[in-house]
C-alpha cells in the first residue's frame, strides 16, 4: 500500500468514527430526551439529498471528506417534559428539566423543576402547583409558565411519556446503576409497584422507570430528582459506548412515536451536533432551591426566588445582563411570593417543632385538638421542617441542598 493509500484510507476511517460519534451520541440525547436526537440522526443519513444544513446561518466543522456538520452559533434552551399518561386520563406532567447550551461555549446544564413548584396563576389570581398546568392548558401553556418563571427563553420542547422511556431502556440493553438504599413502594392506583434492593443493579426498561419514579424515602420529589440526574448520567455514559450502536435502528423506530416536538429536524440535528461538539457528558446539573411548606391544605414546593434567580443569572445570563435579570424580584407577584414563602416558612417551623411532622395548619389544629395530657408529648428538635412536600404521616428529613455537579 502506498502513503497515498494510506491517507485516504486513514481519512476515511475518521469520517466513519465520526459518523458513529454522532449516532452514538443521538443515542444518548434520545435517553436524555427519549429519542429525540436519534431519530434526526438516521433521518438525515439516510435521506441526504434533504440539505438539512442549508438552512442554518451558524459556525460550520467540515469532515476531511467535506462533509458540513453545523453547530450553534449562539445557545439553545430545550424543556423536557415527561408526562404520565393513561388512556382515560391526559396525566400530570410529572418530570420538567430544563436543559440549556450555552452561548459562551460553557459546559451544558441541566435544571429540574420539581413537580410540585408553586406558581402564581395570573388568570386565577391565585397559587397552583407548575404539574397542574399541563393536565388543563396542554404542553403549550407549561412551555411558557416555565420560561415565565424562569425569566429566560426556550427554543423548543420535547414531550415524553413512560411508555416509551421504558421501551428505549430495553432497546439500549439497560442502564447500570448503584442503587443507594432499599426501595419498597406499592400505589395500586398507578399499578406502580417498586421493590429494589441496594447496589450496583442492571435496570432494564421497568426497573429503570420504578428507580426515576420512586419518592417514597421522606426525600419526596428532591430525592426523586436526585435519582433522575444520576440516571440520566449513567445513561448517557453508557449509550456512549461503541457496542450500543447496534441497537440504534429499534430505538429509532420506538421513539418517534413516543415523543412530541415543536423542533424540526434540521434544528435538533443542529443541537444534536452542538452537543458533540461540547462533550454531553460534561454537563451541570441543578434544582430550584425551595422548601417543601404548605399553602392551605395543598403541599407545595415554595421556591427561594431571590436564590433562584441568582442562581440562574451565575448560570445562563451574560454578565452585562444580569443586573436587568435581577429585576424580576421587583414584580408585584415576586414580592408578594417571597413574603408567603417566609410566612410559611415559620409557621411550618413552629409545628414541626411541636409535632415532629410536616402538618398543614388545619391537620396541626386537628392534631391539637386531638391531643391528651397522657401523651408524652414529641421531643423538639433542632431540625427545620422538611424541605420537600410529602405525605402528611411521613416524617420531613434535612432540607435539600442545591449542588452543581460537573
Amino acid at each position: 500500500m502506498n502513503r497515498a493509500d494510506g491517507s485516504r484510507r486513514n481519512k476515511t476511517s475518521v469520517a466513519k468514527k465520526r459518523k458513529k460519534i454522532l449516532i452514538v451520541v443521538l443515542a444518548a440525547l434520545a435517553i436524555f430526551t427519549l429519542s429525540v436526537g436519534a431519530t434526526v440522526g438516521i433521518y438525515a443519513m439516510r435521506h441526504p439529498e434533504s440539505n438539512l444544513f442549508g438552512w442554518f446561518s451558524s459556525k460550520v466543522k467540515q469532515t476531511d471528506e467535506g462533509e458540513v456538520l453545523p453547530t450553534l452559533s449562539g445557545g439553545f434552551n430545550l424543556l423536557v417534559v415527561g408526562v404520565d399518561e393513561r388512556t382515560d386520563d391526559l396525566g400530570r406532567s410529572d418530570t420538567m428539566l430544563f436543559f440549556s447550551l450555552p452561548a459562551d461555549g460553557g459546559n451544558p446544564f441541566m435544571l429540574s423543576v420539581p413537580r410540585d413548584t408553586m406558581i402564581w396563576d395570573s388568570e386565577a389570581q391565585d397559587y397552583n402547583r407548575i404539574n397542574s398546568v399541563y393536565p388543563t392548558d396542554g404542553i403549550e401553556a407549561t412551555v411558557s409558565t416555565v420560561q415565565n418563571l424562569l425569566g429566560v427563553p426556550i427554543d423548543g420542547y420535547v414531550k415524553i411519556n413512560i411508555e416509551g422511556f421504558v421501551k428505549l431502556v430495553d432497546i439500549l440493553g439497560g442502564v447500570t446503576v448503584t442503587v443507594d438504599e432499599a426501595m419498597d413502594y406499592d400505589d395500586p392506583y398507578q399499578d406502580l409497584h417498586i421493590h429494589l434492593q441496594p447496589g450496583e443493579t442492571l435496570m432494564n426498561g421497568q426497573t429503570a422507570m420504578e428507580y426515576v419514579r420512586f419518592r417514597a424515602d421522606g426525600a419526596g420529589d428532591i430525592g426523586r430528582i436526585a435519582r433522575q440526574q444520576k440516571f440520566i448520567k449513567a445513561a448517557v455514559s453508557q449509550a456512549l459506548s461503541v457496542n450500543k450502536i447496534t441497537k440504534l435502528p429499534s430505538l429509532i423506530r420506538q421513539g418517534f412515536s413516543m415523543m412530541e416536538t415543536d423542533l424540526s429536524l434540521k434544528q435538533l440535528l443542529t443541537v444534536a451536533n452542538t452537543v458533540i461538539t461540547k462533550g454531553i457528558s460534561n454537563f451541570e446539573t441543578a434544582t430550584l432551591p425551595g422548601d417543601g411548606l404548605y399553602y392551605g391544605d395543598m403541599a407545595v414546593y415554595m421556591l427561594r426566588l431571590d436564590e433562584m434567580y441568582e442562581m440562574l443569572a451565575d448560570l445562563l445570563v451574560p454578565t452585562d445582563q444580569e443586573a436587568d435579570y435581577m429585576k424580576l424580584l421587583e414584580q408585584n407577584w415576586t414580592s408578594d411570593y417571597m413574603a408567603l414563602h417566609d410566612a410559611k416558612l415559620l409557621i411550618g417551623q413552629e409545628i414541626w417543632q411541636a409535632t415532629g411532622l410536616s402538618l398543614s395548619e388545619a391537620q396541626y389544629a386537628e392534631w391539637l385538638a386531638n391531643r391528651t395530657w397522657a401523651d408524652p408529648g414529641v421531643t423538639e428538635t433542632e431540625d427545620p421542617p422538611i424541605e420537600e412536600p410529602v405525605e402528611p404521616t411521613e416524617p420531613p428529613t434535612e432540607p435539600p441542598v442545591i449542588v452543581i455537579t460537573p
